[in-house]
This record gives C-alpha cells, structure tokens and sequence, in this order.
C-alpha cells in the first residue's frame, strides 16, 4: 500500500487493521514514516454527507449532485481538482465531467512552472533513479530541503560531500558540507555565471541553440552577477570545482518561485548538460520528475473545454466541482476563489476544510486505504499498488464509484471495471520487486541516454534571456515539516527580518496581522519566508496555468 500525500517520498506502507483502529508502519523502499503519517489519524476526516451544512444520507447526496448537473447545465459549471491523493484512480472522476462537457481548470499551485522550463530543454522532466544518486560523488541540493520534504533521500547522500544552493539556510543547509547562500530568484544569475566560467575553460558539450545561450550567458558582467547572487568570489570557485567532478544536481521549487523561473530551470540544465550530466551513470539532474513516466495512464486527455488555473472568472459559472483540494486556503488568487462562497460549490473531498465548510454540497470520499489504486513517484523509480484494506465504510464514497454513478446517471457509456483501469494502469515495462510493488525496467539504463523528448531528439540550449525586475522585498514560501498544503498542522505564521527596510516593515504592518509576524535575525533582511501559503496567498496573483510567487 502506498501514501497518498503530494511529496516527494511517495512511501510504501504496511496497514495494520487492529479493532476497528488502522495502523501505518514503514515498508521496503521506505522503512519510516514522516510526521505527518505518523500522526495521520489525529486529524479526523469528515465521513458524513452535507448539504447547506445540514447531515444528510449519501444517496441523497448522489441525487442532489445529479440534480444541480442536469439543472445547470455544462457550459456553467468548472471542474478543479487539487492534489490532496495523487492516486492515478483519483482521475477516473474526469472521464464523466469530460462527457458532461464541463470545463476543466488547468494548471499547477507547485511545479508547473519550473517543469515549464525542463521541458524546454528535455522534451519531459524524468526522475533520477536512486542506483545514479547512489553512484554520484558529490551532492548538489538546489532549492530544496529534503530533511523536511524528501526524508528517505537523506540516508543515500549521508556520506556524500553535499552542497546546498538556497536563500535560507534550512536544516538540509545545515546538514551540508557547502552551503551557498544565495538571494531569492536568483538562481538564474548564478547558472549564467558558473556557464561563463564552463565555456571560459574550454570544455564543454555543445547542442541546438549554444550560439544564442552563449550570446546571453556572456552579455552579463561577472561582478554585476556576483552581486545579483550575492555570493564572493571564494564560495563561487569552491562551487566550480565540486560541479567539475560530477555529481547529482537535485533541484527543487525554490528555483521556479517568479513567474520568470521557468528560464531558472531551463538555464540550470543548459549549465549542467555542457558539463555532461545527462545520460550517465554516476552523475544527472532532476526536479520533480514525471511520477507517470513508464506506466499508463487511462485518463490522460486533452480536454475540449479548459481554462487556465489562474485566469479563472468564476462569474463564468454557477457550479464549481472541487475534488481534493481547498482553494479557498491554498491557492493563489484569493480574491477570485472566494467568490465560492456565493456559488452552487460541490466539494468531493476528505476534510471539513475551508472549503468544505462553505460548500453548497460536501461528498466526502473514502479514505485512500479503502479503495483499489496505483501510483508512482517523482523521486524514485518504483510503482506502488493500493489494495483495500476491510473497513467498512458506507457514508463515503470512492472516486471510481462516484464516477460509476453518474455515468449511470446520465447514460454514459465506456466505463471499465476498476480492476480493467488497474490492469490498464500496470501494463508495462514493470519488474514485480515485492509485494505491491514494482520497478519501472524504464529506469535501468540512466535517463536521455538514448537521447532527449525533442523533436529531433537533441538537448534545446536556453534561448530566452530572464525578465525579472528586482523588487523591494522578496517572498520565499516553502515547506512545513507538519503539514503538506492546507492539511495538518500549519504553520500560519510569517518570519521576517527586523533590520529589513521600511518599505517591507511598514507593508507587513498593513497587511499582516500582528500575531501572524515573528522577528528573526535567521532569516536574510527583506525578504517574507513562509512556511505555506495560507497566510500569504492572499496577497499572491497569477496569470496563466502555473502558479508563481511575487507581491504586485
């Protein structure tokens, strides 16, 4: 049985069933659990059906939901799902609102962005199979903190010389042999700066594109760089020498946090790929890698009507379908998702969140340990099945039986059994490692050693400079050891430098209320860290498909 939660781990889990109580203990690849896990069962999911607040019964709550389908109408109802289970069965809901004809919000609140940019240059972002970080010598942790958000890489690279590139010196930086400090979004500058040392030693790799990324890595002045950084002269040759030697260069979301980013991502591969760190054996580059990469996916479709997450006009529609996921908390943009407070909002989900509590129709959903599913990873290379676990549960529903329903319901036709999607799902190139889990035999040879996902097969140099404007201050938003989104134990507090400038101090004032602010010389001067986005997001607005994290 595997985890559901958004991470990076994706663990593998042994659930015990003792007294009507269920229990989780670590497995196989992952042999202890995180926080979260651990206390999983302190924070009581809502198993009962609501309408306007009031308990109803769940066939109630299916005929409703019915109802307010047929009585709307597609075009005026919007499909959102969030990331609360990231089980492939969890999808099977978008075949039915894809024959409705609803439209579908499109987009990412985490590492769309970012992926935006690997793409560019790799045709599709893959994982770095563990054997390769094992073979690595040296460590490159960029914009990432794998103490809080990646616990099971930490016994791989324990003996490995680690570096640590952030604007925070998080646990993982303190755990390193280097740290670099560097200022927020500007990781771009630095990639730029360490490729202008690279071409200068006259070794390098070259592929499509290198005339017009050489323009653009050379029309900075190495001091001007140095600066935008922030580092000296020391760090950035110590950095140099360790990046020459090979290495797994891990990057992580404080890369892509500016709407600009996605040239981060792309310009660190351009960087790394003249360095040959792709399609080795001891050495490589990953973000968050395609978890679905070497399996199948039933429900992957281009979707006839779809709108950008983040261009959303809820007046466009009266219904709003909200499947795992808590917008009015954890999105960006909250001035427009508040706006579901007066709309016909269904929320099929596990929590009574914000969301929920403000719901015209709350379906809550079976727990992930009570329904069939698969998932992969965008850490590592193994496949993890869920079976069903006997516990009786009849006031929720699973996604693929909510789904059954309305087809049925509506007279849709061409749904398979669950087992077919299971089947489906697991038809590949799969080794059978253990018991419910597998290995992708994709991952036995190092990834784009056969060549990248381009059109002709070649790596794609970065050809776009960065357009970023230098702002007064500076918001660095990452992950809380205690929770993952809007779930668990938050922390809804903002830490901030009290040397910062008046212009920072005095927006904190008028925006921030005062028992949400703590002072910290910890933190860098002018700069807003938080630990999610429950308290900053209201002030974050974006445009597009993937979210991005700057004050207007």
């Amino acid at each position: 049985m595997f985890c559901p939660l958004d991470c990076w781990d994706s663990c593998k889990l042994k659930v015990k069933s003792e007294k009507l109580k269920v229990k989780f203990e670590g497995d196989s690849i992952t042999p202890y659990l995180c926080w979260k896990l651990n206390n999983y069962f302190k924070f009581p999911s809502e198993t009962t059906p609501k309408y306007n607040s009031k308990n109803i019964m769940l066939n109630e709550t299916l005929d409703k939901l019915a109802d307010i389908l047929k009585n709307k109408g597609p075009k005026r109802v919007l499909f959102v799902k969030g990331s609360g289970n990231m089980g492939i069965m969890q999808n099977v809901t978008k075949l039915f609102f894809e024959n409705y004809g609803a439209t579908f919000a499109v987009g990412s609140t985490c590492d769309g962005l970012g992926e935006e940019g690997i793409i560019k240059g790799r045709g599709k972002s893959l994982i770095l199979p563990t054997w390769i970080i094992k073979n690595a010598k040296n460590i490159i942790i960029w914009g990432r903190n794998p103490y809080v958000t990646n616990i099971h890489l930490i016994p791989m690279i324990k003996d490995k010389f680690t570096v640590t590139i952030d604007a925070i010196e998080t646990k993982t930086a303190k755990n390193s042999d280097l740290f670099i400090q560097v200022k927020p979004n500007s990781d771009f500058y630095l990639a730029i700066l360490l490729a202008q040392m690279v071409i200068e030693s006259e070794q390098y790799e070259v592929s499509d594109n290198f005339d017009e990324y050489k323009k653009i890595v050379f029309s900075y002045d190495k001091k001007d760089l140095m600066k935008k950084c922030g580092i000296n002269n020391e760090e950035l040759m110590k950095l140099f020498e360790i990046i020459k030697q090979g290495g797994a260069v891990l990057t992580g979301l404080g890369t892509a946090k500016c709407k600009e980013c996605w040239k981060t991502t792309w310009a660190i591969d351009s960087l790394f790929y003249m360095l040959g760190y792709f399609g080795k054996k001891d050495r490589g580059v990953a973000f968050l890698g395609s978890s679905g990469y070497g399996i199948n996916n039933p429900f992957s479709m281009n979707h006839k009507n779809k709108v950008p997450l983040w261009d959303v006009n809820l007046d466009d529609y009266e219904v709003v379908f909200v499947q795992a996921g808590n917008p009015l908390v954890s999105f960006p943009n909250r001035h427009e998702w508040q706006k579901l407070k007066n709309k016909t909002t269904v929320v099929f989900g596990k929590y009574m969140d914000e969301t929920a509590q403000i719901a015209t129709l709350f379906i809550p959903s079976k727990d992930f340990f009570e329904k069939k599913d698969v998932r992969g990873s965008y850490f590592h290379e193994y496949v993890i099945t869920n079976e069903k676990c006997k516990v009786k549960n009849e006031k929720c529903i699973s996604e693929y039986e909510l789904t059954k329903f309305l087809m049925n319901e509506f007279g849709f036709t061409g749904l398979k059994s669950e087992d077919e999607y299971i089947e489906e799902i697991l038809n590949a190139d799969l080794e059978k490692t253990g018991d419910e889990i597998y290995r992708k035999r994709v991952f036995d040879k190092p990834p784009y050693s056969d060549g990248f996902f381009t059109d002709n097969g070649k790596f794609k140099f970065l050809n776009e400079d960065f357009e970023y404007n230098k702002k007064p201050f500076e918001i660095v938003t990452a992950k809380h050891d205690k929770a993952l989104n809007s779930q668990f134990q938050r922390d809804e507090i903002i830490y901030i430098n009290p040397n910062s400038k008046n212009i920072m101090l005095r927006w904190v004032t008028e925006n921030i209320p005062e028992k949400r602010v703590v002072f910290t010389e910890n933190i860098p001067e002018n700069i807003i860290y938080a630990k999610g986005g429950s308290v900053i997001n209201e002030f974050i607005n974006c445009k597009g498909e993937n979210a991005y994290y700057e004050i207007h």
